[in-house]
């Protein structure tokens, strides 16, 4: 943006009523004069913000600190009997047991791995061997191969069966849910039965 030469005829005039500082107000100075109309949405702006006010469907704007609280805690209870309902239908699947334990294989080997590593550092450290040093570095390796798999085997194999569990609890009736979450409860209290035998 250029600036008004102070020599400009326009420029001599506002010095000489007494008008000083810039003679352009930059965009970014500008404000809305009065408030949106009655017809105009005004939306959050942070995504998260918009992504709520979409799964709730409807705006908090005009209502009281008790209903805001009560609206929001029936819309936390929701969440977490779809959470709840979610779970319940994951542990059904068939092949998420299976898939859970290779995980927490994968995971615990890493750890094993880096637990040997950091051992054989400690114990060895700078004075060891050539063959030693290749131990160290290739159990450190193994570690990261290990955690890695571990991270993609769950975005892989486990991550669809936990979205697709989520998709058919939200779209659960009040009726089928109640019957899932029923379900759930039934086989929490017989797996409680047993291990008290």
């Amino acid at each position: 943006m250029s600036t008004r030469s102070p020599l400009n005829q326009r420029s001599q005039e506002q010095m000489r009523e007494g008008k000083s500082g810039m003679a352009r107000r930059s965009a970014a100075s500008a404000k809305p004069t009065r408030a949106a109309a009655s017809s105009v949405r005004v939306v959050p702006a942070s995504a998260k913000a918009k992504r709520r006010q979409v799964d709730q469907g409807e705006s908090l704007a005009g209502l009281s600190r008790e209903e805001k609280r009560a609206r929001k805690q029936e819309l936390r209870r929701r969440e977490d009997r779809i959470y709840t309902a979610s779970t319940i239908l994951m542990r059904e699947d068939p092949d998420y047991p299976r898939y859970r334990r290779i995980w927490i294989g994968l995971m615990a080997a890493g750890m094993v791995f880096v637990a040997i590593g950091f051992a054989l550092l400690a114990l060895i450290g700078e004075r060891a061997s050539e063959p030693m040093k290749i131990a160290q570095y290739v159990t450190v390796g193994m570690s990261y191969v290990c955690i890695i798999a571990g991270f993609a085997f769950d975005f892989i194999k486990i991550r669809p069966i936990r979205t697709e569990a989520q998709a058919r609890a939200k779209g659960l009736s009040e009726s089928r849910m109640s019957a899932v979450l029923e379900r759930g409860a039934r086989k929490e209290k017989d797996k409680g039965k047993r291990k008290v035998k």
